[in-house]
């Protein structure tokens, strides 16, 4: 579905009108700066000067313009024949008429607050829309750039292990960061090559996904002691609406957890998670069933197997809770996470994986009930274990 661009109340399908509209809002901005429109002279020379198109405009926002324009020279036209009819009126000793001029008022004042809050409304949608697009364009750069990095990894010095930095040289940051005693004490395996020059730009850089023929090919980040702190984040840290994909902070990356948890936005844009959507068409999702998920530490291809519609429970409510699964200390919480996520899938494949064979699980967010989320689960290959 196309992008729908929005004016206070008003909507645009494309670009063009949406720029048209911004120039009609300024124009309106303009006159009502200069001129009290609500007085009947002012009212009715600007109403001539539009029916004359010597103020032009271009869009519904405009029309809308003129619309009111015409409200209010015929309001105080209606006004002037009252006040004309209750001066005969009370020479002829009769019962005047109730004026409606106290309403001619009163609808004054509500236009201009409506047509304040419209302007007000206005100028926020075009600040946002501005800079939701300065945004996309500098997470686009930084996307590039770090793809090239993980392209040519050997024209940069290696590194050495991030985990082992923060143990050996700042302490201090491993306890803030919420480390596990077990990842610190483990020996961590080498970094891939191509990561080394990533994680030289951001330490919290924890491996890369790509799905084959969709938008999704992103860095994704750990912070284990602010989980979702790249929710509203960019790569390099700073505000972005569309966030960076991050994993569940409880994943274990140097002894893999049974299912490893990306989180991301549903972009309207198709950005991050945004094109997951797609896959509640099965046709879709049997063309675009592989993924390929690499950590730092190892690579890794996926098939995914089911496509879900899930939700996020309050505390004290029951369901299943897809998000808490991410040890299997038993192969009958294995099989029951498979059962829990056939009775929520769309679409399942009739082979589901085995106990010990490890899992990915893409998660974004689905408006279908409150707090919904659409789901997919995939398996890792057993040639790319």
């Amino acid at each position: 579905m196309a992008a729908k661009y929005h004016i206070g109340k008003f909507t645009f399908d494309t670009y063009e009108e949406y720029a048209k509209g911004i120039s009609d809002l300024r124009k309106i901005t303009k006159i009502t700066q200069e001129v009290d429109i609500y007085h009947p002279d002012a009212a009715l020379r600007i109403y001539h000067l539009i029916r004359e198109r010597q103020i032009r405009f271009y869009t519904k926002i405009g029309r809308q313009f003129f619309l009111d324009i015409a409200d209010i020279v015929a309001e105080h036209t209606q006004v002037a024949v009252e006040e004309e009819w209750q001066a005969i009126v009370k020479e002829s000793k009769t019962k005047p008429m109730r004026s409606r001029q106290p309403k001619a008022v009163e609808t004054d004042r509500g236009k201009k607050v409506l047509g304040t809050i419209c302007l007000l409304a206005a100028l926020c949608c075009f600040g946002w829309y501005f800079w939701s697009d300065y945004t996309n364009r500098q997470g686009r750069a930084v996307n590039d750039y770090l793809k090239q990095l993980k392209e040519s990894p050997q024209e940069l010095v290696e590194m050495v292990s991030n985990d082992i930095f923060f143990e050996t040289d700042a302490p201090e940051l491993v306890a803030e960061r919420g480390y596990e005693e077990l990842e610190l004490t483990q020996e961590a395996p080498d970094i891939l090559p191509e990561f080394q020059p990533i994680l030289q730009e951001n330490s919290d850089f924890a491996g890369w996904i790509k799905i084959p023929g969709t938008q999704i090919d992103y860095p994704v980040m750990i912070t284990r002691s602010e989980p979702d702190y790249y929710l509203n984040r960019s790569f390099d840290g700073k505000e972005d609406i569309n966030g960076t994909l991050f994993m569940d902070a409880r994943t274990d990356l140097i002894r893999p957890s049974t299912n490893t948890i990306v989180y991301g936005h549903n972009m309207k844009s198709g950005k991050m998670f945004g094109g997951l959507k797609k896959y509640l068409d099965e046709t879709y999702w049997r063309s675009h069933k592989q993924i390929s998920f690499d950590t730092i530490y190892g690579k890794g291809t996926y098939e995914i197997f089911a496509v879900c519609l899930g939700q996020v429970y309050y505390q004290d409510q029951d369901g299943f809770r897809y998000y808490n699964f991410i040890e299997a200390d038993t192969e009958e919480s294995y099989q029951e996470f498979l059962h829990n996520i056939k009775q929520l899938s769309v679409f399942v494949d009739q082979e589901l994986p085995e106990y010990g064979e490890e899992l990915l699980t893409l998660s974004t967010c689905n408006n279908y009930v409150e707090g919904g989320r659409l789901f997919l689960v995939a398996k890792k290959c057993r040639d790319a274990a």
